[in-house]
């Protein structure tokens, strides 16, 4: 029998993430997938503000900017009639999320008020991420890949979980033995299953849809400076469709369309008709399929736990579905981490489903009004003429301002990507103010209770981030009361509670974290805060490693 912490069913960016995740914590898993190899389709095209924070604490954005769009090259969205023009209107400069990661960066450093993320999104395909992800796992000592490995069942008893797993090659069977199962097995989830757990939604909500991934060496050509735009949404009578460019780096692209090829249509005239000239290109995968707006009813049970895609599927409108996976394999690596080492209580593991099923539905909303948005602003040209006439030119410019108010929303919310909040945790101390604005689109920075620290950078260039202890707590404490933590520090310590002390004298930091004293989780959320350290910290220390309801 096989031996395993943590057994993760499921190897792709979420199983991969949560096992690096653990290993940053010094707990081993075993990953097990049953595809031998990574993906071969774009399927994502961008890792959010957020996953790349969570990243940049895995030690990861280097290589996965490496991996994907230029720093220096644009992550525009347009409005047009093809992709050859002619274009409405080009969403490049209204925002953070529009502008180059090298452009990005200079104002994230040149920030003071919080309102900005550590780090900018990063345009890249799936198919280029999950390499990056693999890497790092297989480089790892704690952490055993299994790939072509396929899960069979498993049986949980109060001790553990017992996994019956075989090698899909040789057919060769074993048993797995862990503390804990993790299912990141995607939208058809065997551990789901199992479980016997279900989507919460109405499936097919919008019915099928058809997409059509292919190369090109020529189409970058048609865009300023040769670099394809991120998104170019297609409008024109008789035609809408979308066209992605995963990462300019390279010569993918995916063409999303709102029905399959109509009788006596291939495919090579539906991409022509997008491109708006011929070009030559190479047909990689093509075919009908369903977005969805579910979210599973449990996270899990017992020490069997779901995390991205078997727990959500979503609509890729509003770029939230790997994105929000790899927020909950984030949460989840420090629980079990503190769990198995020792010094988490009961309700650690608990407040999983707690935090997360809440932000999951709250994004599921977000991602539907994202759907609906983008569907109403391209089903609006039917009487251009594109005629370059004083009326059709005014006809654009108004469809223009239409789709740039009514899709910025899947770009520009800052509010759902860094401003999610675990506000009725059952291991974070409620706050005694009232709650701040908790808005979709716009992110209001905060230290009030379960929110995300805000970022901010130190007197001497440092992210402030990279000093938070990410397989403990930090107490932030303004530095005229730094020596008033002993207690705190004296009760950590008598429970094993890894905590580091951090005192902050830099006046702009100071306000912006609004109380004295901030009380800081291993995923840079705020467990507490106060404008005083209790005398006794015996109950704060129970209440934030989930042995007391807090």
């Amino acid at each position: 029998m096989i031996r395993t912490p943590v057994l993760i069913i499921g190897g792709g960016p979420v199983g991969l993430s949560l096992s690096i995740a653990l290993s940053r914590q010094g707990v081993a898993s075993m990953v097990v997938n049953d595809r031998k190899v990574t993906t071969t389709h774009p399927k994502l095209d961008v890792v959010n503000c957020r996953s790349m924070e969570i990243f940049r604490q895995l030690g990861l954005a280097d290589d996965i900017r490496d991996a994907g769009n230029p720093r220096k090259a644009n992550q525009y969205s347009a409005f047009a009639a093809s992709a050859n023009g002619t274009f409405y209107t080009v969403m490049s400069d209204r925002h953070l999320i529009y502008q180059p990661v090298a452009k990005a960066e200079e104002r994230i450093r040149a920030a003071t008020d919080g309102e900005l993320p550590l780090e900018s999104m990063q345009r890249i395909a799936q198919m280029n991420l999950e390499p990056v992800l693999l890497n790092a796992a297989k480089s790892s000592p704690l952490i055993d890949v299994r790939f072509g490995w396929r899960l069979f069942g498993f049986e949980q008893d109060s001790d553990g979980v017992t996994a019956l797993v075989h090698d899909v090659e040789t057919e060769r069977t074993f048993q797995v033995r862990a503390d804990y199962l993790v299912g990141c097995d995607g939208p058809s989830s065997l551990v789901r299953n199992f479980l016997n757990i279900d989507y919460d939604g109405t499936r097919d909500l919008v019915g099928e849809l058809f997409i059509i991934h292919f190369k090109s060496n020529e189409i970058a050509a048609l865009y300023p400076n040769g670099e394809p735009y991120w998104h170019t949404w297609l409008c024109r009578p008789g035609f809408v469709g979308l066209l992605v460019s995963p990462d300019a780096g390279r010569n993918d692209f995916v063409l999303h369309r709102p029905f399959a090829p109509r009788a006596g249509q291939s495919l090579e005239s539906v991409i022509d008709a997008a491109l708006g000239v011929k070009v030559t290109y190479e047909i990689v995968q093509s075919g009908p399929w369903r977005p969805q707006f579910l979210v599973a009813s449990s996270f899990g049970r017992g020490r069997v736990f779901l995390a991205g895609d078997s727990t959500h599927q979503y609509m890729p409108t509003g770029g939230l579905g790997m994105n929000t996976g790899l927020t909950e394999a984030h949460n989840l690596a420090w629980k079990s981490a503190g769990t198995l080492k020792g010094w988490g209580g009961k309700n650690l593991l608990g407040s999983y489903e707690a935090e997360r099923l809440p932000i999951a539905l709250r994004n599921r909303d977000h991602v539907k009004k994202c759907a609906a948005a983008s569907f109403e602003a391209s089903f609006r040209v039917a009487d251009l003429k594109l005629d370059n006439s004083t009326e059709d030119q005014a006809k654009r410019a108004q469809l223009a301002r239409d789709f740039e108010a009514k899709t910025s929303r899947l770009y520009e919310s800052l509010g759902v990507e860094i401003g999610y909040r675990y506000k009725d945790s059952p291991i974070v101390v409620a706050d005694e103010e009232p709650e701040p604005a908790y808005e979709e689109i716009r992110y209001t920075p905060t230290t009030w209770s379960g929110a995300r620290l805000p970022s901010a950078f130190r007197a001497d260039g440092a992210a402030l981030f990279d000093q938070l202890d990410p397989a403990g707590f930090t107490l932030l404490a303004a530095s005229d009361r730094a020596g008033e933590s002993d207690q705190l520090k004296v009760a950590a310590a008598k429970v094993d509670l890894p905590l580091r002390v951090l005192s902050l004298d830099e006046p702009h930091i100071v306000a912006l974290y609004e109380k004295p004293f901030v009380l800081v989780r291993p995923d840079q959320h705020v467990a507490w805060r106060g404008t005083a350290v209790p005398a006794d910290c015996g109950w704060l220390v129970d209440a934030v490693r989930g042995v007391s309801q807090a």
